[in-house]
């Protein structure tokens, strides 16, 4: 399922902003798993779009817009939102989704692990754009991840409650961006070599910076596991959602944090922010991918080594 960030968002839409973040899909399939028809998957691709900040898709009550939750830091500032979809304010360009879609894919297809790359397509481009795309790196031995965290303001557990162990994690940097000089010439070169080259896509690579843009980490007990979800954000972060998706969200307090519950079809999952002391805001999410369906005292429990 495709999920743009915010700077494609504004490609897209009336030309928005942090880095690429990853979304999982498997949260989306199974809260659609019920939506079959061609309409409702085209609502389900589009919710996909509007999910911003990287943010994984975290469903409040459709039977009042009171129930659309949101978490505040403690100067009553606001961290994260959910919406319906009905109120956000744009409709996107086919166009230019399908030429991030395409970017995408040869991100996928081009890219190795770890390393980022400027992409220019000439499909889907009427204005000459380019696109930065890159693959996180997968880590799958804790001691190592640990290592390469080290001074990074966020909160990991090599294990969660219950007997969930670190099984990988995939952390993405941002990639290096060209001087605002270069980016003109790196521009025209692409489009000359895709055009000549007949492939219709030219590509630079650029190296990763240290900052840090979001991890995903798995944890398993037997066959069950649960993700957890970490991503810096720029802002309010803003969710939207299908109204006619059957959900339901609960406020919640924890060790003086403040959490959002979300019960759906095909799991739960459990959403709060925390503000690091350089100054950084992050969302954390933890989500239930077993359809177990932890209430919402199991969940707490399982995030508290994580609730800092």
């Amino acid at each position: 399922m495709p999920v743009y960030n915010d700077k494609e968002l504004k490609d897209i839409l009336l030309k928005a902003a942090p880095a690429e973040m990853d979304v999982s899909g498997r949260v989306m399939e199974r809260l659609y798993a019920t939506k079959q028809t061609k309409e409702r998957f085209f609502m389900k691709y589009k919710v996909g779009v509007l999910v911003m900040a990287g943010l994984l898709l975290t469903a409040s009550s459709g039977f009042a817009a009171v129930h659309y939750q949101s978490l505040k830091n403690k100067d009553g500032e606001l961290t994260y939102q959910v919406k319906p979809a009905a109120e956000f304010p744009v409709q996107q360009e086919e166009e230019a989704v399908q030429r991030l879609d395409y970017t995408r894919e040869l991100g996928e297809q081009l890219l190795q692990e770890g390393t980022a790359a400027i992409f220019y397509v000439t499909a889907h481009n009427p204005e000459g754009v380019t696109d930065t795309r890159s693959k996180p790196v997968v880590y799958h031995d804790w001691s190592e991840l640990q290592a390469k965290l080290a001074g990074q303001e966020i909160g990991l557990a090599s294990q969660l409650p219950d007997g969930y162990a670190f099984h990988s994690a995939s952390v993405r940097y941002e990639p290096l961006k060209p001087a605002p000089e270069e980016s003109a010439a790196i521009t025209d070169k692409l489009r000359k070599q895709a055009e000549e080259s007949g492939k219709g896509y030219a590509l630079q690579p650029v190296g990763l910076s240290d900052n840090l843009l979001n991890v995903k980490a798995a944890y398993r007990l037997g066959n069950d596991e649960v993700i957890v979800s970490i991503s810096k954000t720029d802002g309010p972060a803003t969710a939207y959602v299908d109204e006619q998706v059957e959900f339901t969200a609960e406020k919640l307090t924890a060790g003086g944090i403040d959490l959002i519950y979300t019960r759906y079809k095909g799991g739960n999952s459990l959403t709060w922010t925390a503000e690091a002391p350089d100054g950084a805001t992050y969302q954390y999410q933890l989500d239930e991918m077993s359809g177990q369906f932890f209430s919402k005292e199991e969940m707490v429990r399982l995030a508290e080594p994580l609730l800092k």
